[in-house]
């Protein structure tokens, strides 16, 4: 089932606009997520060619990946 618009639901559009802001986060956290994104698909060890092309499809700069690596990898070997 899909969702209809706010309307059909009877809830107020203030509700709804609450309800979507505890979901935003900053943009630092989007792009600590992103640059994760890259590395749990290229690995640690991969080619500077390889995270640059994959920070590229994830819409990251690759200096942000490298920025994150060391969090990233340290949660990673936590496993």
């Amino acid at each position: 089932m899909t969702m209809m618009k706010n309307k059909s639901f009877n809830m107020k559009d203030e509700l709804t606009e609450k309800m979507h802001s505890e979901f935003t986060v900053s943009e630092e956290t989007d792009q600590k997520h992103r640059a994760g994104c890259v590395w749990g698909v290229a690995g640690f060890d991969a080619p500077k060619k390889k995270v640059e092309q994959w920070a590229k499809e994830y819409g990251v700069q690759y200096e942000t990946c490298i920025r994150w690596k060391s969090y990233w990898k340290s949660l990673h070997n936590k496993k």
